[in-house]
């Protein structure tokens, strides 16, 4: 490619941050659109009533490799602290300890048969490197062959059930492996470690925007793209409400169904529309509590009470050093379940009595502040077999099509998305050293 190649980025969550900066770091001028007034994707800040926080909840683990080298890169890796924390489990109205082997032997709610087999199901995974085998394999069944019905029931059920509804029994083992493998790395003696910038997401997010800005990138906010189409004569046109432009490449990292409704629109060939609209999604609707009071000493505290539609807590003060007590309280729901159609009000209300039943000292008083946020593609339904139902990366030359489900079995974050997101530019430009207008004459 060229110098002067014209390259157009779409979302400017971290991935699409991190293809932008490798590309300036390349001596190459993108341009980024996002369709938000702000850059982040789901790691974006916003002022909580004071206090400038992420909308979702964010935390980084010892083997972060990627998140760790671009803070290096900036120069504020010294900003990035590392803190012992606590995991908690409330079954059946009562606090428990948890995530230690010490928590795990000791837990009364199942035989001590079942805790032998969750601590070994917990090595095990440790040791797997080759996950190609658990592709085609339910997690739920894998999970319930490991631990027996018992163990299952008890500690996964509702984690499934919560967080995938009718999806729960189509999640891959793959997957599921992934994240019990990513936390278990970032455990040192048998304690958790896990790591926070010091004022948050948005330092990196500054970083990459002031790095984009002064290499001659363009960032275009509250610029959602209207049409993607490869252009009747070479390249690949967008289409904002603002303009349209004309790009050598294109590399799109908004969830992969958003690209199929805008395919849609481009009337771009069905049989290549359904390959991104048949992608299943789970909507995240995130209540965030302020409050004079914590609510237990735990990072992340999981959730097995049938009153509840909460998989787990998670009190990011725990975490960070914050002047109030900050507490995430997320809501995975289907976007077709009649669930994600209830106002914010009736999640904020849950969300508060659940907190109330695990301290049971909470007072109204105590509360300072709430907000609600939501996002119709949180988390990808990472099914069996799922690398191989994810549509092209390059559904025509020049245009590529990428978002968090795309480094899968690895679970969506901000570290594997900027690794993804790095690789793929080196990657194109290093197969594609000619002009992309010429390959599409």
């Amino acid at each position: 490619m060229k110098k002067k190649s014209k390259i157009a980025i779409i979302g400017g969550g971290p991935m699409g941050l991190a293809m932008a900066y490798e590309f300036c770091l390349q001596g190459y001028k993108p341009t980024l659109y996002e369709a938000d007034n702000r850059l982040g994707g789901m790691a974006a800040c916003f002022d909580f009533e004071g206090l400038e926080i992420e909308r979702y909840y964010h935390f980084h683990c010892l083997n972060d490799s990627g998140f760790i080298n671009i803070l290096s890169e900036f120069g504020i890796k010294n900003q990035l602290r590392w803190k012992k924390t606590k995991m908690g489990f409330f079954y059946r109205n009562k606090l428990y300890k948890w995530g230690s082997i010490s928590s795990v032997i000791f837990f009364p709610k199942v035989s001590p048969i079942t805790r032998i087999r969750y601590l070994l199901h917990a090595a095990r995974c440790l040791l797997i490197n080759d996950w190609s085998k658990l592709d085609n394999i339910r997690a739920t069944s894998w999970l319930k062959k490991w631990l027996g019905n018992e163990g299952f029931n008890v500690l996964w059920e509702k984690l499934f059930s919560y967080k995938f509804y009718h999806y729960s029994d189509e999640i891959s083992a793959a997957w599921i492996w992934s994240r019990i493998k990513r936390l278990g790395k970032s455990r040192k003696f048998f304690k958790e470690n896990l790591g926070y910038l010091k004022f948050g997401s948005v330092q990196l997010i500054n970083k990459f925007s002031d790095f984009i800005n002064k290499r001659g990138g363009q960032i275009k906010l509250s610029t959602p793209v209207l049409n993607i189409k490869p252009s009747e004569i070479n390249g690949i046109n967008i289409k904002t409400d603002k303009d349209e432009k004309c790009f050598d490449l294109v590399i799109s990292t908004i969830p992969l169904p958003l690209v199929g409704e805008i395919f849609s629109k481009s009337k771009i060939d069905n049989l290549v529309v359904d390959k991104y609209k048949n992608l299943n999604y789970v909507a995240c609707v995130c209540v965030i509590f302020k409050t004079r009071k914590k609510i237990t000493n735990n990072f992340w505290t999981n959730i097995n009470d049938k009153r509840f539609s909460i998989p787990g807590i998670i009190e990011m003060s725990n975490l960070r050093d914050l002047p109030n007590q900050i507490t995430y309280i997320p809501f995975y729901i289907p976007e077709d379940h009649p669930n994600y159609l209830r106002k914010n009000e009736e999640f904020i209300k849950e969300a508060w009595d659940c907190l109330k039943s695990i301290n049971k000292k909470l007072k109204k008083s105590d509360l300072i502040a709430s907000h609600c946020s939501r996002y119709r593609f949180a988390q990808p339904i990472c099914g069996v077999n799922h690398k191989s139902n994810l549509p092209e990366q390059e559904p025509f030359p020049g245009l590529f099509t990428v978002d968090t489900s795309s480094y899968y079995p690895d679970d969506r974050g901000i570290s594997e998305s900027i690794d993804f997101g790095r690789n793929l530019v080196r990657k194109i430009l290093k197969n594609n050293k000619v002009d992309f207008g010429k390959i599409h004459r």
